[in-house]
């Protein structure tokens, strides 16, 4: 209950006023506990942004489970790349930046770490389009799945450089369109 409460007043701090103005004290004064109490739950400021992955991960193997059971491979990769960029517009420009900034400074292996949910579902999907032999096999699923995964943070990435000023779903979708279609043999 309290690291919730914790969680959510620096999480709103953060899309208000920026990772950078926002202080533990603020924090701690705006959710109504002491010092000791944030430190005993997060080691940082960094750890808010760690647990809002974490948080992310378990939102969406929620979606996941609700997955028709006949959802094939490409779909499942458009799946995990939309739901990518459908939850950036819901978290906001200024918190998806701090996330990558978080990323870039603190190196946490968590955030590409390959038992992360939308690694597993990509890997997977491309292990059996492979399997199938409808996918080309001149890369590993590994390689392939680490670059699924370059190819969306960097659509993230422009996202969060141009101030969220384009419809970052459509355009997720478009390049994934592109980008699959050259991945099926022909």
């Amino acid at each position: 209950m309290t690291r919730e409460r914790i969680y959510t007043m620096a999480i709103e701090l953060i899309k208000q006023y920026g990772f950078d103005n926002v202080t533990v004290d603020e924090i701690c004064r705006q959710s109504g506990v002491r010092k000791g109490a944030f430190y005993h739950h997060f080691k940082s400021k960094d750890d808010i942004v760690i647990e809002a992955y974490k948080i992310v991960d378990k939102d969406f193997l929620q979606e996941v489970s609700n997955l028709s059971a006949d959802t094939g491979y490409t779909g499942k990769i458009f799946f995990a790349v939309l739901y990518q960029a459908r939850r950036v517009v819901t978290e906001g420009v200024v918190l998806v930046r701090q996330i990558y900034k978080s990323q870039i400074d603190t190196g946490t292996s968590f955030f590409v770490s390959s038992e992360r949910p939308f690694y597993r579902m990509i890997h997977d999907a491309i292990e059996e389009g492979q399997s199938r032999g409808e996918y080309m096999t001149e890369m590993t699923p590994d390689e392939l799945t680490r670059l699924v995964l370059s190819i969306s943070r960097g659509i993230i990435y422009d996202w969060c450089m141009e101030d969220g000023i384009f419809d970052i779903v459509a355009f997720m979708e478009h390049s994934f369109r592109i980008f699959l279609k050259g991945l099926k043999i022909q």
